[in-house]
């Protein structure tokens, strides 16, 4: 037997994941429609201001925070009509945790896979892999910091 409080709290957090859900998607479409017409450094700059300036979490707060955002990352991965680009949910992940006081590292790779120039975007924590599995990234080679600040146009 379920209480009345206990449905409109689970209401409650189910209407919260689904606004965060949107927001997510969203942010990635405006990434993906920036990094298409602008550069990576304009995207970003773009980015910083939708930033805050927020003290960081306490260590639990920010597990739940990371479970919290990378489990609606992974949904949208899972939705074949919202799948976007590696390197715009990235952005948009970590633009989302900067605004919750997480920081993070973007990091780009590159490989070549039959003759086949590839590039995967990923972002770490303290060398943490935060919205990918290590079995992904493995082969790619990270481009160094110096030459991500090149411009970087998304075709």
């Amino acid at each position: 037997m379920y209480y009345d409080h206990d449905l409109i709290s689970l209401n409650r957090a189910l209407r919260a994941n689904d606004r965060m859900f949107f927001r997510a998607r969203m942010l990635t479409i405006l990434i993906e429609t920036s990094l298409r017409f602008t550069s990576l450094k304009t995207t970003e700059k773009i980015l910083s201001i939708l930033a805050k300036k927020v003290s960081p979490p306490n260590e639990k707060e920010m597990v739940a925070i990371l479970d919290k955002y990378a489990t609606i990352f992974n949904q949208i991965n899972h939705q074949p009509d919202l799948k976007g680009r590696c390197l715009s949910q990235s952005l948009a992940l970590r633009c989302l945790l900067q605004r919750k006081g997480i920081t993070s590292a973007l990091k780009i790779g590159v490989n070549q896979i039959r003759g086949n120039f590839d590039a995967h975007a990923w972002l770490e924590r303290d060398g943490i892999l935060i919205n990918d599995h290590p079995s992904v990234i493995a082969n790619y080679f990270v481009l160094p910091e110096s030459k991500l600040n090149m411009t970087l146009k998304i075709k």
